[in-house]
């Protein structure tokens, strides 16, 4: 899709976002699945449920707009997601992978908030005060989920991930 003003720039990015979201509901179990503490597995599966809060936000925005996701791929969101996918099968259960996990799940939240914060922008400047609420509760979502796994991180996981030897250290140079 060619972009000539911010309407097609706001519709690329919505599916930027329909994109991601549906990918994450596809790996989310996954993720919830490797973790090795419950309280990652916990705050995995909430941010589930959220992320299917999400996909139904943006279908009542497509609808408002009269718009249809027309398949622009997130690919900054299936890099992130792939390289998940090759630390979950590379490393051991334990709180070196819960550490991985919540790189990733940062990751993708802090690329969320850049869209949904964004989309909530064009939205009110495009005149669709709905839709921009509509996106807001989603990033206030993202922003929380970010909380959640930064706490997690820093209260606990970080620390013992530090204790993991899963392979001979790295060399420092």
């Amino acid at each position: 899709m060619q972009l000539d003003n911010l309407s097609d720039l706001f519709q690329r990015g919505l599916e930027y976002a329909w994109d991601c979201e549906h990918l994450l509901v596809k790996e989310m179990p996954r993720m919830v699945d490797a973790a090795w503490s419950d309280d990652l597995k916990h705050a995995l599966d909430v941010h589930l449920v959220e992320t299917k809060s999400h996909i139904y936000r943006l279908k009542q925005v497509f609808t408002r707009l009269e718009r249809a996701p027309a398949g622009e791929k997130s690919e900054p969101a299936r890099i992130v997601l792939a390289e998940c996918e090759r630390m979950i099968s590379h490393l051991d259960p334990s709180p070196l992978l819960d550490a991985a996990l919540i790189f990733t799940g940062n990751q993708i939240a802090h690329y969320e908030m850049g869209l949904y914060g964004s989309l909530a922008s064009f939205a009110r400047v495009l005149g669709f005060e709905t839709v921009a609420n509509l996106l807001g509760e989603n990033l206030a979502e993202e922003k929380t989920a970010d909380q959640a796994l930064s706490r997690l991180a820093e209260r606990s996981v970080n620390r013992a991930a530090g204790g993991v030897h899963q392979t001979p250290p790295f060399a420092l140079i």
